[in-house]
Parts: structure tokens; C-alpha cells; sequence
């Protein structure tokens, strides 16, 4: 089984991001998100594998996924898995990457010593995840908005959903109906930042995840445009956060630090649209104070209001419904 420690070595390796957010979390929570996270990453590896050809990431995907939904009890399956993952990602995979899929069975091991509901919860997600990245994969047209929610939904609202379940599972207070009608909006405004801020380096590999031309708007204009969307969607995200019991000061500060980074890179893209991957990075003395400024306000739902308000003034927002949004791509409901 791999050791906390080992789960911490992977995490630190793979995402600066969650390494410095996830363990605000308390232990066992930490541990739980910690590991959620790891099994989406190993989807979204074989996703991104350059070299990997469509058909061999869509059918390991889909045994992945049915795996994760079957309880993953079965070990020998699992371990054909890995092996399949070791061979089919060695020429392409990024080396850290690689080195945590080589342990997918351990990584699995350590979710089944968690209670069955936290199972249920994480095994469910990561399926939903893999199963919707392989139908994107079998066809990925991104035309319009509806096409850029149901992509954002299969990759990240759908672990905003995963979040809000184990936040409410491990805080009675919590108040989950609210959460999980914020979750895939929240999950979308991380994930439409991620896909603008990576743009150019995904144009380089002849990937795109925004329309070429959406209602007249193009290169920049499309860029600012949806700036606004996801800049809307970090409002929510901030609903999210305060939905939360200020005694879930950690899970608060988690949610919050990612939601202020998120804010502050989006201002980077309105500056500088066209910017390359390199050019829109946080500096990590904004990283060090947005962490200061996200601990002292974490634990009063209007500090985050404020702090959050500071961030993104100046940026416009388009603010959407996110019951609607949930309503119309998530598979969780169905």
C-alpha cells in the first residue's frame, strides 16, 4: 500500500498547486483529497500522453473507469493495468508522471483502507473522470459554450461534485446541497483557467479546448471573453467556500487558495492574452502572499467575500447559473 509519505512524494511532484493546498486540510481529509487526486491524475496522464494514439487511451480509460466502479477489488486487474500503463506511457508520459502511474496499484491499495462511503465517493469520480475524458477523446469538437462545459464538467466539475461529497462526508455542518450546486461551476472556473492559461502550449501540440470563433469573437476578444466566464465562475467558487463551516478552516483554506490563484492568473491573461504558458505563471512571492492573505481570511465568510472582491476588481465577470450549469452536464445525477 503507499505510505502517506510516498502519497505526499507523488503530490509534490506532479502539482505544485495541491501540494501547497491540499495538506491545509486536516489529516484524514487531507489524505482522502491527496489521494483522489493522485487516481485523477493518473487518468488524465494516459489523456495527455502525446505519443499514445486515441483507440489505446480510449479502451484503458474504459477498463480504468469500470475498475474504479466495481469497487476495484480485483488485484489482478488492476496490476494488468499498471503494467499496461507502464508500456504504453514510457516514451511519452512526463517523467513524474510516469514514476505514479508505475504505482497505481498502491495508490489503489491505500483508497481501499479508507470506509467504504469515502470509497464509493472516490471510486465513483475518478470513473465519471475517465469515462468522460475517453468520450472526449472518441470525439472532441469544441464549437461553443455547451461544448467547453461538457469538456470542463468531465475533467474538473466532475471532481468539484467528488469534493463537495467528501467534504460534506467528513462535516455533517456542511451544507451539501449548496455545495454540490456550486461544485461544477467551481470545478469549471479552475479548469477554464488552466485551459487559458495553457493555451499556446496546447495549440503546440495541436490541441484546443476553446472555440476557434464564438459569436464574431476570435484570438483576443474570444480570450477576454471567456476570461469573464471563468472569472464568473471563481464567484461561485467562492460561494462554494463560504458554504463550508468556518470549523472546516483548513478544507476553507484550501478551496480559497486555489480559487486566489486561479483570480490572480486570469489578471495575467486580461493583460496579455496572447501570452505563452511562461508568461502568465504567478511569480512565487505573489504565491507566498496570496497564502498569507488566504490563511488570515479563511476562517470569516466575509474576509473571503472581501479578499476575493480585491483580487479580481477591475476584471469583468459573466456570471451564469450554476443549478443550471450542474443541471445540464453533470452524470453524477444521472
Amino acid at each position: 500500500m503507499l505510505s502517506l509519505e510516498r502519497q505526499q512524494y507523488h503530490l509534490q511532484r506532479v502539482s505544485r498547486t495541491f501540494a501547497l493546498t491540499i495538506p491545509l486540510m486536516s489529516g484524514a481529509l487531507s489524505d482522502c483529497v491527496a489521494n483522489a487526486y493522485l487516481i485523477c491524475r493518473i487518468a488524465d496522464t494516459v489523456e495527455d500522453d502525446p505519443r499514445l494514439e486515441n483507440g489505446k487511451k480510449i479502451c484503458w480509460l474504459r477498463r480504468f473507469a469500470a475498475q474504479l466502479d466495481a469497487g476495484f477489488a480485483d488485484d489482478e486487474a488492476l496490476l494488468t493495468l499498471q503494467d499496461e500503463a507502464a508500456v504504453l506511457l514510457k516514451e511519452g508520459a512526463v517523467p513524474e508522471e510516469y514514476e505514479l502511474c508505475c504505482e497505481l496499484f498502491a495508490v489503489l491499495q491505500r483508497t481501499r483502507s479508507y470506509d467504504k462511503a469515502v470509497q464509493h465517493i472516490i471510486g465513483h469520480g475518478a470513473a465519471l473522470l475517465s469515462k468522460g475524458m475517453a468520450q472526449h477523446l472518441s470525439h472532441l469538437q469544441i464549437e461553443n459554450l455547451d461544448d467547453v462545459d461538457g469538456y470542463c464538467y468531465s475533467v474538473a466539475g466532475v471532481v468539484g461534485e467528488l469534493l463537495a461529497l467528501l467534504f460534506a462526508h467528513f462535516d455533517a455542518r456542511a451544507d451539501k446541497d449548496k455545495l454540490l450546486t456550486l461544485s461544477v461551476s467551481f470545478g469549471e472556473g479552475l479548469q477554464l483557467t488552466n485551459i487559458l492559461k495553457d493555451r499556446a502550449t496546447d495549440d503546440e501540440r495541436q490541441a484546443s479546448f476553446l472555440p476557434a470563433v464564438q459569436d464574431g469573437l476570435q484570438g483576443s476578444s474570444l480570450i477576454l471573453h471567456y476570461c469573464k466566464i471563468a472569472q464568473g465562475h471563481l464567484k461561485h467558487a467562492g460561494q462554494f467556500t463560504c458554504a463550508l463551516p468556518a470549523r472546516m478552516y483548513g478544507v476553507r483554506a484550501f478551496c480559497l487558495l486555489n480559487t486566489a490563484m486561479a483570480v490572480l492568473t486570469l489578471k495575467k491573461i486580461e493583460k496579455n492574452p496572447l501570452g505563452k504558458q511562461s508568461e502568465l505563471k504567478i511569480s512565487r512571492r505573489a504565491v507566498k502572499w496570496t497564502m498569507a492573505a488566504c490563511a488570515l481570511c479563511a476562517r470569516s465568510a466575509l474576509l473571503i467575500k472581501v479578499l476575493l472582491w480585491v483580487l479580481s476588481l477591475g476584471s469583468p465577470k459573466l456570471e451564469r447559473d450554476p443549478a443550471a450549469l450542474r443541471l445540464k452536464v453533470s452524470a453524477w445525477l444521472n
